[in-house]
Parts: C-alpha cells; structure tokens; sequence
C-alpha cells in the first residue's frame, strides 16, 4: 500500500512532468479516460492502492496517448515494488514525448538496479549522462545510484547465500522488524507496527516444521507505545532494549533494562546519563558477558547523522561514558542497528555511508586482539539490494541470520526474512552447554553464582545467575577446555572443567551440576592449588582459590581446618609423606599470612597412604596428588 508521503512524492513527480509535457493528443476533463484518471487520484489520495490501480488500468486503455495514468502508474508500481511492471510503463511515456521524459530516466535506472540489472542501469545513466539529458535536482540521485552500479558489478551475487521469509506465522500486513534469535536459537523475538503510533513486542518459536504463530508478549515490557529492538544475555533471564517513555527517559529514545523474576519482566530501568541522552539513542545490542553495550545514536560529535556507540561496565558494574565507535565503523552517513554476536568479536550493523548497491546495507566488522575493528565488509547481494535494509540478529551458528527487509514477496511493508551468511562474513560458531544447578540430597533445584574461567590461569571470562528454577544456558565460543565455579547458600563450592570433547556434533551438551549441602564437618579437595615438581612451592594462580578459602573462614570465625597432603606411591614413601606435609604446611602458612589465626589450623602429610585411586594407571597417581581440607563448623 502507497502511503500519504509517497503520495505527496508522485505528486511532485508528475507535476514535474504535467507542467512543462506539451500535449500533443488533447484532453478534456469530460473526456471518458479523464474521468476515470481523476477517480484514481482520489482511490490512491485514500490509499486504495488495488482500486487505484485497476482505474488507472483503464483510463489507459480507454487512451492509450493519455500519459498522466501512465506515469501515475509507473510510480505506484515503483512504490509498490513492482519494478517489473513499472520498467515497461516508462518505456511507453518515452515513445510518446521522450524530450519530456528524458530528464527523468534516473527513476527508470532505479528501477532497474531494483530487480538487480546493475548493467542496464548504469547504461541508461550514462546515454542520458552523454546525452546531457538530466534535471539538476537530479542529479544527487544520479551520482548514487551510478555508485551503486559500479559496486554491485564489481560485487557479483554469492551463489551459496539463500533468503526465505520466514512465514504466514512471523509475517503479516503490518510491518515486522528488529529480530533478535534467543541463545539456544530456539526462539525468535521481533517488533510488530500496526500503526504510526503503537509497536509491540511478539515471540515464534522455531519448531522441526517451522515457526509457531507469533503471539505478542504479554508483560509490562509492551506498556510503552513506541519501542525499539531487544538484546538478551545468554541467560535469556536479563533483557535490554529501546523506548519512549515520555516521563522516565532523557531523550526520545532511552535505552533501558528489565530483569525475568519469577516468569515475569521487571519494571524497565533506564541505565543513566552515562548512555542515554537527550537525543534519540536506540538499537542495544548487549555484549554475551554482559560487560559492552552497543547501540545507535543522533546525539552530537559523531560523523555523521546517527553514529554507532559502545558503553562499557567497569569493575564495579557501573557502566562507563559511552564512546564514539570512531571511523573506522562510522561515516558521514547513519549506521544503525547494531548486533555483536556471542562470539563477542564480531559486530554487524546497517550504513548508508559505506560503498554499497544502493541504500542502507548490512555489513560486518571483527574486533582485532588490540581493540580496533577491522574495515567493514559488505554482506553482498542478494542480501544487500538497491533499496534500504533493516535490521539484522545472527544466530549462534555464525552462519544463519534474520533480517528485516521489505522485498517483492512481503505480506506487508518490512517481513522478517531468513538468510544464510557467505563464508567471509560468517561469524564464529557457538557451543551451547544447558543443564541445572541442584541439591545432591535432595535433587531440588537451587539458585546460584557461576563463573566462568579461563582453564589455564583461572581468570573470569564472566559471571552469571540462577534463580530457584537452576536453569543454565550458556553459548561458549571455540574452546579446548573451560572451568566452572558454581556456589549456592549453604552449599560446597564446586569447581569443574568442561571439554569441547563433552558436546556432541550438533556442538551441544547438557549436564546436571550437584552441589552438597553444607554439614557440620565436610572435606574437599584443592582443584587449582598447584606446586613445582617434588617442591612445596606454590605455583603462580594457586592463590585465587586458596583467597576464596579466606573469606570462607572469615566469614564462619568459628570455624576450623585440617589441611592434609597427599602424593601418588611414586618414589620414597618418607620423601613422600614428607613432601605431603610441607606442602600442607605451605597452604597453612598462606592462610596465616591473610590473618586466619595459627589456632585454627591443623596440617598432616600422609603420602601416599590415603589413595583415592589407582596408583596402577597415570590417571590414578594424579588423582592421588592432592591437597585437601576439612572444615569443622
């Protein structure tokens, strides 16, 4: 359907045309063809596109040399996208005044870099070019789109892309737009406009036969009239997205936070002056460890007229002065609708202002070991077209996205659609761990605390929650191994090692994770307190977990500890019962260092007489070297 604006568009073009075409068949405003013609200005003044169409049909076969429904036409086709049936329409006005039409053969070159005949386009820009057949106000037009041509024909279609709409359930009449897939690229989260004044939140989920009916989401999140696109967590418990809540927000658009609490969203909560202005600030995109946020902005100081922005949280989870992205993202253009995969490396966004086929783009960037980003890459055609594109969600396949695009075969306007990514611009793939935090005696879910870490140095990746329903869900990048620190009130700690071994070809795996409640006495054994060879010396990183330990005894002053040594039967069992002491002794001295008092602490060697293993296999004996310790409460 042709809206008022670009009713008001087509009329300015035909009377570009109407004001200086000097007739050479006569008409009348009682001729049968006038009549009819002026009844489809009224249908298409009411945006009855079909009924315009069909008139506008007949005046012209009522006078085949009546040009006004000609060209009436040929632009409701082209707003229509029906550039197929526009092109010819075009061609018919030029044969009966092409002196009158010539200046305006820009819009039939649009047209054709419309349906992807770069080379026709750019032939017709240059005849007329040569031929100095072009209106000057124009020619703004002309330059882009000859742009336009010259990229696409040095830009070939990739053969392996494909597109799909996604469908009768995601798509209807209205427009349907900003996707975002959920972690386990299970659910698809999109915005639906049915008019100017209300957008609304909807959810589909992907089944093995396709999408489930898109229902709207039904929460406090969809109070606002007038929202922007979500970004998640890989949790999926924590959501960011853009509104216009006329008296909570800074500018138009403020960039707010809601938390899932017992199967419902919280109040959203604006994050502060630190990112949000009194400009227009949209489309978050939130990091997968949750410490950057990048979104678009008009405010101020940027290169063109909206920039991309990140914010970044510091150490105490207050997030940091949002910084330009600079130019080696942003240009004299816009560039919208930013999405960092949950590879956290590697960022898609739209640009009018980068080398493209013709209006906004998508394009791709990754971010380099030293912070900056790399020079954007086009996404290519058929992705990309002459018109402008929306906006885009990549799924943690790296390969797989959705776009918001408004392409010949949509029900209405902007449709989501699925695309497949080439090669060069995919993103890295995910490995997805699911799985619940529970009680080992009871088997009743808990809430938790887990951390992520670097299995080498134990440094944290990032932290996430559990609530009472224990449920985990987390989208890993490539790894070799990676380690856990999972703890609940009133339990024991546990810290355990994933492997890329322990996921199955489809790169997913699910585990259940039990923790023991805490007794009055309960003995665990050191995962990553660590000594040189046949010495008592602690090796560097030993003290993260031994510091923990700390505040653990802090904490429950009363509480005492045996501290044991153990080694494998490996050697002299004296040395070794000796050795299993000192490096007892070593921990405690630690621990004495950090205040826990002398009084609290009692150390053993035994050596290799407590085996917890085989001491016949190379597995064994390691389990064997150990360290552990035992609290008394």
């Amino acid at each position: 359907m042709m809206n008022r604006a670009h009713f008001r568009n087509f009329c300015c073009f035909i009377i570009l045309f109407l004001g200086i075409w000097n007739r050479s068949v006569a008409q009348t405003n009682t001729s049968p063809a006038q009549k009819i013609y002026q009844k489809a200005l009224v249908a298409l003044d009411e945006q009855k596109t079909n009924e315009c169409i069909v008139l506008l049909q007949e005046a012209i076969q009522k006078d085949p040399q009546f040009i006004d429904p000609l060209l009436t036409l040929f632009q409701v086709y082209l707003d229509t996208k029906k550039y197929n049936l526009a092109i010819p329409l075009f061609d018919i006005a030029s044969k009966l005044d092409a002196a009158t039409t010539a200046p305006y053969f820009i819009k039939q070159a649009m047209a054709y870099a419309s349906i992807g005949d770069y080379e026709k386009a750019k032939k017709l820009i240059e005849t007329n070019l040569a031929n100095e057949k072009t209106n000057s106000s124009m020619m703004s037009k002309v330059k882009i789109t000859l742009d336009a041509c010259n990229f696409a024909l040095s830009h070939p279609s990739h053969p392996d892309i494909i597109i799909q709409n996604a469908g009768d359930s995601v798509n209807t009449s209205a427009a349907e737009y900003f996707p975002y897939f959920s972690s386990k690229d299970s659910v698809l989260y999109f915005m639906r406009r049915k008019n100017i004044r209300r957008e609304d939140f909807y959810t589909s989920h992907l089944l093995p036969q396709g999408f489930t009916k898109a229902v709207l989401l039904a929460d406090s999140i969809n109070d606002a009239d007038k929202k922007g696109s979500v970004s998640f967590l890989p949790d999926m418990q924590t959501l960011y997205f853009a509104a216009d809540y006329p008296e909570q927000g800074y500018g138009r658009y403020d960039i707010y936070k809601s938390i899932l609490k017992n199967n419902k969203w919280s109040a959203p909560k604006n994050l502060g002056y630190q990112i949000n202005t009194d400009y227009w600030d949209s489309a978050p995109s939130i990091s997968p460890d949750g410490k950057a946020l990048y979104f678009a902005s008009n405010r101020p100081g940027g290169y063109g007229g909206i920039d991309l922005y990140v914010a970044y949280k510091n150490e105490q989870g207050v997030w940091e002065e949002a910084a330009n992205l600079g130019d080696q993202i942003n240009t004299e253009g816009d560039e919208q609708t930013p999405f960092i995969h949950s590879d956290n490396q590697t960022l898609y966004f739209s640009s009018t202002g980068w080398p493209g086929f013709g209006g906004a783009d998508f394009y791709v960037s990754r971010k380099k070991i030293d912070g900056t980003w790399s020079k954007p890459i086009n996404l290519g055609s058929p992705i990309n077209t002459f018109d402008n594109e929306g906006s885009i969600a990549v799924a943690n396949n790296g390969k797989d996205a959705y776009i918001a695009s408004d392409r010949s075969d949509s029900r209405g306007g902007l449709d989501i659609y699925k695309i497949s990514l080439s090669k060069e611009t995919q993103a890295n793939s995910k490995w997805f761990l699911s799985g619940q935090i529970q009680d080992s005696k009871s088997k009743k879910t808990i809430s938790s605390n887990i951390e992520i870490l670097d299995a080498s140095d134990q440094s944290v990746i990032f932290k996430l929650g559990t609530d009472t329903t224990g449920q985990l869900v987390l989208a890993l990048p490539l790894f070799d191994s990676i380690a856990m620190r999972i703890q609940s009130p009133f339990h024991e700690k546990i810290m355990t090692k994933i492997f890329n071994s322990d996921f199955n070809d489809n790169h997913t795996a699910h585990k259940v994770f039990e923790l023991n409640p805490i007794q009055n006495n309960f003995t665990q054994t050191f995962t990553n307190v660590l000594f040189n060879s046949e010495s008592d010396q602690l090796l560097p990183g030993s003290e993260k977990e031994l510091n923990e330990l700390v505040v653990y005894l802090i904490q429950q002053s009363k509480a005492t500890i045996i501290i044991e040594g153990h080694t494998d039967n490996t050697g002299n069992a004296e040395k070794n019962k000796a050795l299993s002491l000192k490096r007892a002794n070593a921990i405690a001295k630690y621990l004495i260092k950090q205040k826990i008092s002398p009084s609290r602490i009692s150390t053993f060697g035994y050596g290799d007489t407590k085996p917890i293993a085989s001491n016949e296999t190379e597995k064994g004996r390691q389990q064997n070297r150990r360290t552990s310790f035992t609290i008394h409460l």
